[in-house]
């Protein structure tokens, strides 16, 4: 996990240039909840550019090829709270699972609930059907030592990314919007 810096460059895949951000634009439901999430992996980025347009059309039936990512800077990242889940541990699988399942692990949301941004490796393809079978307690009841030790067994062989997850308008506010390329469809 790359530390958050002063002048780091973070990525934002997506059908649209993303200039000025909505918070109010973001899903619920996310790995780390609701805000807006970067990466310091540009090929991570690209490769999340798919997935918005065919999420984007799914909802509005509009047809997208291509999208772009967008890229910031972070300045002044010392006036932010921040969060760094340093592993995909159980710690950081009751938080994903908290944020997917609201029925669950209720006080680490409320205990992490004050901070700016929160960073972690990201829940990608290939750990979203690993996350669905221990949501549908396909490995026990989420929590357990077993679950959760089958759950994270399960995740650490594959090569995580990493997310950062920009929750709060005071921390939008310290991302300058740098440019954007083209990706195509």
């Amino acid at each position: 996990m790359q530390e958050l810096s002063e002048g780091l460059l973070l990525y934002h895949g997506s059908y649209t240039e993303v200039r000025n951000i909505d918070l109010a634009r973001c899903a619920s439901g996310k790995d780390f909840g609701r805000g807006f999430y970067l990466t310091t992996d540009y090929e991570q980025a690209r490769s999340f550019v798919a997935l918005s347009a065919r999420k984007h059309r799914a909802i509005s039936g509009e047809e997208v090829r291509g999208g772009y990512v967008s890229v910031y800077r972070l300045m002044h990242p010392e006036k932010l709270l921040f969060y760094t889940f340093p592993d995909a541990d159980d710690r950081w699988l009751h938080f994903v699972a908290a944020n997917r399942r609201g029925d669950l692990f209720a006080s680490l949301l409320e205990e992490l609930d004050g901070f700016d941004v929160i960073a972690g490796k990201i829940a990608n393809d290939q750990t979203a059907r690993t996350l669905q079978l221990y949501l549908s307690e396909a490995f026990g009841k989420p929590g357990t030592a077993q679950a959760d030790r089958l759950a994270v067994s399960t995740l650490l062989p594959n090569r995580l990314s990493d997310q950062y997850c920009f929750r709060t308008k005071k921390s939008i506010n310290h991302l300058v919007f740098e440019g954007s390329t083209v990706c195509e469809g």
